[in-house]
């Protein structure tokens, strides 16, 4: 899914010339293995802002403990996403900042 995304909207097309910030406003727990995360993404355009977007994403988590040195020094909590799913705020495409 990710990987699509990437194919279809690459990023290195616009490096120097479109930049993006982003504000994490909540992380909410919404169930005991996921989250409700929503953001805020300022676009600009050679430095110049062009609009603002509001995002909000679940993201699933599992746990599984490290069992091998390897993994243990990847990820020490063992706290792996096994899901996204993500939408833009219908009501912030092309809002002014």
């Amino acid at each position: 899914m990710l990987n699509d995304y990437a194919r279809s909207n690459n990023p290195f097309a616009r490096i120097g010339r479109e930049s993006v910030t982003v504000q994490i406003t909540s992380v909410v727990r919404a169930s005991d293995t996921s989250f409700n995360v929503r953001w805020t993404e300022q676009r600009y355009v050679n430095g110049a802002p062009t609009g603002t977007e509001r995002w909000n994403a679940v993201l699933s988590t599992v746990l599984q403990t490290p069992r091998t040195e390897q993994r243990l020094r990847k990820n020490p909590l063992g706290i792996y996403v096994n899901g996204l799913s993500w939408s833009r705020e219908l009501d912030s495409e092309g809002a002014k900042p």
